[in-house]
């Protein structure tokens, strides 16, 4: 039964490995490639732009430039990171129930010596233990990559969802899905395109409406200085949240105000009450005065990089015990409907 069941999804799993692979070998390739490329702009004689001789400034600018052009490569990393485990659970999922009935081979299984139970289980494990071999390494690639190129901070929106464990979370859930609406619909071509819009809805409401909730968030108060130099005035922040966290917001909130996002409607009046007070640029000392006597300060709401493996982790067993009561009920339905 196992090799039955490997036989009929090693087509699709051998082609997402392929895909997989070459991801892969793109992304050790090109974090190498930053990382060359930083250590230059950032040791002699450019010095990361902070204080070099005039004869090499052409020097420089190019440095600057070779560097700034690679770490545009990481937005490739960014956007397939998660693809080949996804796009593999969606395939494989399809196939449990959806491709067999269209295959017309569910009902001689089906009629078999062997249980519903067991063929289910059987498959699921077969298509599982594709994804995890998959997935670890794209995972341990992507983290690495994420670390060495430097190209965003692994806890922020556009690292976070494709290193550590979540391209194997997300592809179980993927497949979790795609095999219950397979069990739904009976049709491959459904399923899939069902299941792709429930898994970016799904991946969409993480993100933005869950996921900031799973830790707790810091705060820290921002002070403006004003610095004067050739006759221009301008603000000089300090104070601002590490530069390797997740800012979630950034604006004015009473000083008693508890570490949450605030609402648009409770951000709107503080906003409109210190935009009458005097210039925080021109004025900083008035300006930090009418901000005391309004009873509100300059926050930045953050989570830090030190809560990253705890929010993998949260994370990542939400997918997963979403993809557990899936397959669960998925059982259900294939014990108890024909075909």
């Amino acid at each position: 039964m196992t090799w039955i069941a490997w036989r009929l999804q090693r087509s699709v799993y051998l082609f997402v490995v392929v895909l997989g692979l070459i991801f892969i070998a793109y992304a050790i390739v090109s974090g190498l490639h930053i990382e060359a490329l930083r250590h230059q702009w950032l040791g002699q004689p450019c010095h990361g732009g902070n204080g070099f001789a005039k004869k090499y400034l052409s020097l420089c600018q190019t440095e600057n430039n070779r560097y700034l052009n690679s770490i545009g490569a990481g937005v490739y990393v960014h956007w397939f990171a998660v693809l080949p485990t996804a796009v593999l659970g969606l395939l494989l999922g399809a196939n449990v129930v959806a491709g067999e009935v269209d295959r017309h081979t569910a009902r001689v299984a089906w009629t078999q010596s062997i249980t519903r139970g067991r063929w289910f289980a059987t498959k699921v494990a077969v298509a599982l233990g594709s994804l995890v071999v998959l997935a670890i390494p794209l995972g341990v690639t992507v983290t690495w990559f994420l670390r060495i190129s430097e190209w965003t901070p692994r806890i922020s929106t556009n690292g976070f969802t494709y290193g550590g464990w979540l391209p194997l979370a997300m592809g179980v859930f993927a497949f979790a899905l795609a095999a219950l609406v397979g069990s739904v619909l009976r049709r491959p071509g459904w399923t899939l395109a069902t299941g792709l819009i429930a898994l970016a809805l799904v991946a969409w409401t993480m993100q933005n409406d869950v996921r900031a909730h799973l830790v707790p968030l810091r705060s820290t108060t921002l002070n403006i200085s004003a610095i004067t130099k050739g006759g221009v005035t301008v603000g000089a922040p300090t104070g601002r949240a590490p530069a390797n966290a997740w800012v979630l917001f950034n604006g004015f909130v009473p000083t008693d105000f508890a570490n949450a996002v605030p609402t648009s409607g409770q951000a709107s009046p503080w906003m409109q009450a210190v935009n009458r007070c005097p210039s925080n640029v021109t004025f900083p000392t008035q300006f930090t005065t009418c901000l005391n006597e309004l009873g509100l300060h300059d926050v930045e709401l953050y989570v830090a990089d030190s809560e990253y493996w705890t929010l993998q982790l949260r994370e990542g067993s939400l997918y997963l015990a979403s993809a557990a009561a899936l397959l669960g009920v998925n059982l259900l339905l294939v014990r108890r409907t024909g075909v």
